[in-house]
């Protein structure tokens, strides 16, 4: 474009009559002037808002900056902290529970969850396992049959400990149980008995008058089904497993539990492993 167009327009310009008339219309008593100023008003608080949400906060914010969540199942809350900041993350201890299989004081749950996209320094909510296991009340299961007792003990996360069978002519009934040694009746149950959760509970059962109880049979070296069969037979819960070994046919019984020649009665969980295919 040709600069004497520029410099000419410069020339005719009165840049003090300009400066006269704007200073008019912005200070004259009149309704154009309020006008004037509610436009500039708005044209401030616009350029103020375009700044704030465009230019400012995707800075400050990371905008569209993302990072995956890391696994923190089991993870020590000590070490929590360390782990998280070098991924620049952040926590919270939201909740505490107890899960008898994991050690105390790691991460049960975690919010959001492993591999969620989440924004720069999210904070994680975690839900940490108790130091010390709560306690619980022993269910009534005096005089209950095993494998109803066995249910309800497990309900209230206690565990099954040993079994003690005695003679009595009740058919597979918990006649009493123990509990690190000491002995409860059903008089005691009904009174209230509170232990930690995850403590194993011995259980003594009326073998009856009918040979209900046997020995658990050496299953080690057949076929899975086969065995898997023979079990189920025997009116014994059988719960099956896989397990990846060398040296071992495929598909064998490669172990049992409890251990052959143990007593069993009716209705009790065992357990057998077969072998599957090593890669």
């Amino acid at each position: 474009m040709d600069t004497n167009f520029f410099k000419n327009l410069k020339e005719n310009i009165n840049f003090k009559e300009v400066k006269h008339k704007t200073h008019y219309y912005l200070t004259r008593n009149h309704y154009s002037t309020l006008f004037i100023h509610l436009v500039l008003m708005g044209l401030l608080v616009a350029i103020i808002l375009y700044a704030f949400f465009y230019m400012y906060l995707p800075n400050t914010t990371n905008h569209d900056v993302t990072i995956r969540v890391p696994d923190l199942n089991k993870m020590k809350i000590e070490e929590v902290e360390n782990f998280l900041e070098k991924r620049d993350l952040r926590y919270e201890i939201a909740d505490t529970s107890y899960n008898p299989d994991y050690p105390p004081l790691t991460v049960l749950q975690q919010n959001p969850t492993n591999n969620s996209l989440v924004k720069i320094n999210r904070k994680i909510y975690l839900t940490i396992n108790s130091a010390t296991p709560p306690k619980t009340r022993i269910p009534q299961i005096i005089d209950f049959p095993y494998t109803s007792a066995t249910t309800q003990i497990e309900n209230v996360k206690l565990k099954v400990g040993k079994k003690e069978f005695v003679k009595n002519s009740a058919k597979n009934v918990v006649l009493k149980i123990a509990v690190d040694g000491t002995e409860y009746e059903k008089a005691d149950l009904e009174k209230g008995v509170y232990i930690p959760q995850g403590t194993p509970i011995t259980l003594f059962i009326a073998e009856g008058n009918n040979n209900d109880s046997f020995e658990f049979g050496n299953y080690i070296g057949q076929y899975g089904e086969d065995a898997k069969l023979l079990i189920e037979g025997s009116r014994l819960d059988v719960e099956v497993y896989y397990k990846k070994v060398e040296g071992k046919e495929v598909g064998t019984v490669i172990s049992q539990k409890p251990a052959a020649g143990t007593k069993v009665i009716v209705g009790q969980k065992v357990q057998i492993w077969i072998a599957s295919a090593y890669e």
